[in-house]
C-alpha cells in the first residue's frame, strides 16, 4: 500500500465502507424480517384464541341474548299493562268528574226553582217575602275568589255585574261564578259615569253592547243576559235609559248600600253598619257591594252583613239575568 498513489488508496477506502454498509444493510434486513415474522406468529395466536372463546362462549351470548329478549318483552308488557291500569283510573276519574259536574248543575238548577226574580217583580208590592239580593259591580278582580268561597259557605247566589275589562283581565273567575249558578249583569265596558257630552245615550248603549261582546267572548256566543246596571246608577238619566230598553236591555239599581264606593278602605264595621241601618223597613233588598282591588273590607265584612241578614229573617235571591 506504501507503493499506491492517493487515487488508488482512495479507491481501496471507498470498497472497502461501501462493502461494511452492505453487510450492515443485510444484517438490518435479516433483522426485520425476523421481526416481523415473530410479530406475525404472535398475532395469528391472538385471533386463533379470540376465535375459540368466542366458539366457546357463542352459545352463552346466545342464551343471554334470549333471556334479554324475554325480559324486554316482559318489561313492554307490564308497561303495556301499567297504560292499560292507569288508562281506566283515568276513566273512572273522568266519569266521577263528569259526575260532580252534572251534580254541580243539577244544584244550580234546583237554585233556579228557588228565589230568582226579575227587575219588574222585585219591586213587587204583592209579595211579602224578606228576599236579600247581594249584588256586586266592578269584577271580576282578586277578591273574587274570596267572595265566591264565602257565599259558597253560606249556600247563598249573588249577581255579579261584571265590566267588560275586569272580564277581559279575569276571565277565569268570571267562568267560576258562572260555574257555581251566580247571576251575570253588564255593567258596561268602560265604566263612564258622567251621562253627558259625547258620551250620548246611543254611545252608552254601545258600551253596554261591548261589554256584552266582551263577556260572550269568555262564556261563549250562547251565554245570554240582558240585566244592566248603570255605573253609578240610573237616577235622573231618563234618555239613556230610554234607549237601553228600546235596545233590548233592563237595568237594576239598588235600595240598600254597604258604602264602600264613598271613599277608600271603608273600615269593615262601618259597612257592616251602613248595612244594617238601610234595610230597616224594607222587604226586598237589593244591596249594592263592589268587587274591585281597592275593595278588600267589603270581603272581610261579608259574612256579618250575611249573618245579620239571616238574623232578620232575609232569604237570599238573585236578580234574573234574562228579563
Amino acid at each position: 500500500m506504501k507503493n499506491m498513489t492517493n487515487y488508488e488508496l482512495n479507491s481501496a477506502l471507498e470498497r472497502k465502507r461501501k462493502k461494511r454498509k452492505k453487510k450492515r444493510t443485510i444484517r438490518m434486513v435479516l433483522l426485520t424480517s425476523v421481526v416481523l415474522l415473530i410479530s406475525f406468529i404472535g398475532i395469528k395466536n391472538v385471533i386463533n384464541k379470540r376465535k375459540l372463546l368466542v366458539k366457546n362462549n357463542i352459545s352463552t351470548t346466545y342464551a343471554g341474548s334470549k333471556e334479554n329478549i324475554q325480559e324486554s318483552k316482559n318489561n313492554q308488557e307490564n308497561k303495556v299493562d301499567n297504560n292499560v291500569n292507569e288508562n281506566l283510573n283515568n276513566n273512572k276519574n273522568d266519569k266521577n268528574d263528569k259526575n260532580d259536574i252534572k251534580n254541580e248543575s243539577k244544584n244550580n238548577k234546583n237554585f233556579t226553582k228557588g228565589i230568582v226574580m226579575s227587575v219588574d217583580k222585585i219591586w213587587s208590592k204583592e209579595d211579602k217575602r224578606k228576599v236579600a239580593f247581594l249584588t256586586f259591580d266592578d269584577g271580576p278582580s282578586p277578591h273574587t275568589p274570596y267572595i265566591l268561597d264565602i257565599l259558597k259557605k253560606y249556600d247563598i247566589k249573588a249577581t255579579f255585574f261584571v265590566l267588560g275589562t275586569s272580564a277581559k283581565n279575569y276571565p277565569e273567575f268570571l267562568k267560576k261564578e258562572v260555574e257555581l249558578g251566580h247571576s251575570i249583569g253588564n255593567h258596561t265596558y268602560s265604566h263612564k259615569i258622567r251621562y253627558s257630552g259625547a258620551y250620548t245615550p246611543e254611545a252608552f248603549v254601545q258600551d253596554v253592547k261591548r261589554c256584552d261582546n266582551a263577556i260572550k267572548e269568555v262564556l261563549g256566543q250562547d251565554f245570554k243576559t240582558n240585566l244592566v246596571r248603570f255605573p253609578g246608577g240610573s237616577f235622573n238619566h231618563k234618555s239613556y235609559e230610554t234607549a237601553l230598553l228600546n235596545s233590548g236591555f233592563k237595568h237594576i239599581d239598588w235600595n240598600v248600600e254597604n258604602g264602600d264606593a264613598r271613599r277608600l278602605n271603608v273600615p269593615k264595621e262601618e259597612l257592616i253598619n251602613n248595612v244594617k241601618e238601610e234595610i230597616a223597613g224594607h222587604n226586598k233588598v237589593v244591596i249594592l257591594m263592589h268587587d274591585s282591588a281597592t275593595k278588600e273590607t267589603t270581603v272581610q265584612a261579608l259574612p256579618e252583613i250575611i249573618e245579620y241578614l239571616k238574623s232578620q229573617g232575609f232569604e237570599f235571591g238573585i236578580i234574573s239575568q234574562n228579563n
